[in-house]
Formats: structure tokens, C-alpha cells, sequence
């Protein structure tokens, strides 16, 4: 299959596109830039892969949570395709798109990303299987949370390691438990070199095309999971 894919959930902006089994990719850490080089960022990745957006079977993206510019930057530039030619798209959860390619991890996964001032989107899963449902967390309450889930486990006489991978923007997270000296007695592990690649993303996205799931309607955008600035200053006046 012809696809193309980003993640533009974070600063670290991802773009692949892949023909059969031949993927291209690229990965920008651009902070405040992605509108200028989100565009011919696409225009490489499907030049040198040798394919014209007309010959994409499908576009994937990842739906949120994350940054909001970069959200809305990404289903523009797939609706834009979609508009043109008729290609549609597939989001995936953002935190399950991190976790994904850890999930043979006999632990709990924590996938998350980072939204300042000591607080995380995240989700957790343990043995496959979510128990954390995807939300907006202060650390505190995060680091409650999973201490919580390994004290149950230890009172029904349950074995479970007592590490936890951390996928997403782990080293953020890491760095924040140190500082706050959370989850102390647990080992954080994570893949250091930042997050997965889109190769999860084009699984996931052919998951969902295989399942019968339905491609995103026209009026469908980003989940955000937080209220915008905007939304905040309006709701106070």
C-alpha cells in the first residue's frame, strides 16, 4: 500500500511515507516552526518515495493528545490531500501510537507527553491491556495513580515487575519524577533516542482499515483533552 503518516503531536515533528514495504522518513525538531517546513517536509518524504499524493491508498496522522498548533497543523495538511484527492485518513490515539511498539513489555507501559508545568497526557497499560484511560494529569496524580495500581497488585498476591517503561517524551517525564522524587522505588525504564518511529502508525492505521473502522469525517479534528487559552480566558469572564 501508498501511505502517508505524521505525528505532529509534539514539537519533534514526524513525517513517512512508505510504498509496500519501503518507508521514508523525516524527523524535525523545529520548536515554533512546524508551519513553515510541515508542507515541503511532506513534499520530500513522498518525492523520495516515489509517490504522487493522487497514488496514496491512505493518510495517518495522529489525532491527540498533544500540541495544539501541531494538531491542527497535521489534519490540515491531510484534509488538504483528502480534499484534492479523495485519499482518506486514519487517526490514531497519540499515546497508543508511542506504546505501541513496547507492548510486549511484560510491565506497565506508561506512554506520555509532556504538557508543561509538570503536568502529562497520559495512558497506561499493563499486560496488554489499558487500566489508566488517556487524560490530562498533574504528576502528582499520575505518580498516585500508578502507586496505587502496584500496591493492589502486591494485596491480592498478584506477581508484577516492579519496573515501568515509559514511552513518549520519556526522558521529560523521567526527569520530572527525579526532581519531585516520585515513583522512587520503582525502576522507569525507556528507549533512550526519543519516541517510536511511524512505522506504528502505519500498523495501527492498517489495524483500523482491516477492522472495517471508518476513515475520519470531514468535520472531525484533533482531540485535545484540555481546554485551549482562549477557551480558558473566555470561560473565566
Amino acid at each position: 500500500m501508498n501511505a502517508l503518516a505524521l505525528d505532529t503531536s509534539i514539537s519533534k515533528i514526524t513525517v513517512a511515507a512508505k510504498k509496500d514495504e519501503n518507508l521514508v522518513s523525516l524527523t524535525l525538531n523545529l520548536g515554533m516552526r512546524q508551519s513553515e517546513k510541515l508542507l515541503p517536509a511532506i513534499d520530500y518524504v513522498l518525492s523520495q518515495a516515489e509517490i504522487a499524493p493522487s497514488e496514496l491508498d491512505y493518510t495517518a496522522l495522529c489525532s491527540g493528545p498533544g500540541s495544539f498548533t501541531g494538531l491542527r497543523l497535521g489534519f490540515a495538511a491531510l484534509k488538504a490531500i483528502e480534499a484534492a484527492h479523495g485519499i482518506p485518513i486514519y487517526a490514531v490515539n497519540s499515546l497508543d501510537y508511542y506504546a505501541a511498539p513496547f507492548m510486549d513489555f511484560g510491565g506497565a507501559i506508561l506512554s506520555v507527553i509532556d504538557a508543561r508545568k509538570d503536568k502529562f497526557f497520559a495512558k497506561v497499560f499493563f499486560s496488554g491491556k489499558e487500566i489508566i484511560s488517556c487524560d490530562d494529569f498533574e504528576l502528582s496524580d499520575l505518580a498516585r495513580k500508578l502507586e496505587e495500581f502496584f500496591q493492589e497488585k502486591k494485596s491480592t498476591g498478584k506477581e508484577s515487575r516492579a519496573e515501568i517503561f515509559v514511552a513518549g517524551e520519556a526522558e521529560i517525564f523521567v526527569e520530572a519524577c527525579a526532581r519531585r522524587n516520585f515513583l522512587q522505588e520503582k525502576k522507569l525504564l525507556w528507549a533512550k533516542g526519543g519516541t517510536a518511529n511511524l512505522k506504528s502508525l502505519f500498523d495501527l492505521a492498517e489495524e483500523k482499515i482491516a477492522h472495517g473502522e471508518p476513515r475520519i469525517l470531514e468535520y472531525e479534528g484533533p482531540q485535545y483533552f484540555r481546554a485551549s487559552e482562549a477557551e480558558l480566558k473566555t470561560a473565566t469572564k
